[in-house]
């Protein structure tokens, strides 16, 4: 397969080096001190599943790479929109595009630059970072779940579904990606913003009492909210990620990797979405909108 790799961060790094060592031609998109490593001393990867260095062919677009079989979308979701050339060269006829953002609306703007009919939803659980430019940290999960968006469960999903599993990454193809995709955003909305506010793992949120009801409460919130727009949530999700989240290891939520480095955090994508879709929906969020708000604080000034 020929991949290219939109955003070669702790997640788009970690999945494209394991496509790499497992075969295939894959392209990094990057910039910045991340785009010369990838360049001169190529990727390391430190992983619980065992570590390893590769090669890198890399660019700040893939327009030198051409034509791609698959598009693996990893840029921060708030640069979605501003992103889509740097990899539009790769978009050919057959070329599918998948997000493994985080949020629930990142499809819709893929797919109005390309077209639904290159569009597969995708979301990605793994705990993963950047420890330095050319050095990935994997510390825990690395699981993916594919889908088209119409609910149906397609070949190309399927072929892509045992891509990664050959690979080591473990894949579902879903009949339901979309309500899977407000499923994940029961996590993300429980815990980047509080721990990022906290500084700290997602695991130590919850073995304080009193911050693991703080977490509960922005989860109940949420699935409220996709409970509006008929996702078909259930309550007791949240009590489920509480408790996975005591056995997944050490995650260190992706907001607060980015605050620990100085860079703007996707509230907009998590607890403000809350707040945004409640206001409209009639669902009170008011314990989203207290995270949404010290986070947006934090946030002023930073690119």
């Amino acid at each position: 397969m020929r991949i290219v790799i939109a955003g070669s961060g702790g997640v788009g790094g970690y999945y494209g080096a394991v496509l790499a060592k497992t075969g295939h031609d894959v392209f990094f998109i990057a910039r910045g001190a991340q785009l010369d490593a990838l360049k001169s001393i190529g990727l390391e990867v430190k992983s619980i599943n065992g570590d390893f260095h590769i090669s890198a062919n890399a660019g700040e677009n893939s327009k030198e790479f051409g034509p791609a079989d698959i598009i693996l979308v990893c840029f921060k979701a708030y640069d979605t929109s501003s992103t889509l050339e740097l990899y539009a060269p790769s978009a050919g006829p057959n070329t599918v595009i998948i997000s493994l953002q985080n949020g629930v609306d990142n499809e819709d703007i893929i797919a109005a630059r390309f077209g639904w009919e290159k569009v597969l939803g995708g979301l990605s659980f793994i705990g993963s970072r950047v420890e330095k430019p050319g050095l990935v940290i994997h510390t825990a999960a690395s699981n993916i779940i594919i889908g088209e968006m119409d609910g149906t469960v397609s070949n190309r999903a399927k072929m892509i579904g045992e891509m990664f599993n050959a690979a080591g990454v473990k894949c579902k193809v879903s009949a339901e990606v979309k309500k899977d995709m407000y499923g994940k955003m029961i996590w993300n909305i429980g815990f980047n913003a509080l721990c990022a506010i906290m500084d700290c793992s997602a695991k130590a949120a919850i073995e304080f009492n009193e911050t693991k009801g703080i977490v509960r409460a922005a989860m109940l919130e949420w699935i409220a909210v996709a409970h509006a727009v008929g996702a078909g949530l259930t309550q007791d999700l949240a009590d489920k990620h509480i408790e996975r989240t005591y056995g997944a290891g050490e995650i260190i939520p992706s907001m607060l990797q980015d605050k620990r480095r100085g860079k703007r955090m996707e509230i907009e994508t998590f607890n403000a979405k809350a707040v945004e879709m409640g206001a409209k929906l009639g669902v009170e969020t008011p314990v989203n909108a207290t995270l949404a708000g010290i986070i947006k604080y934090w946030n002023r000034g930073q690119a």
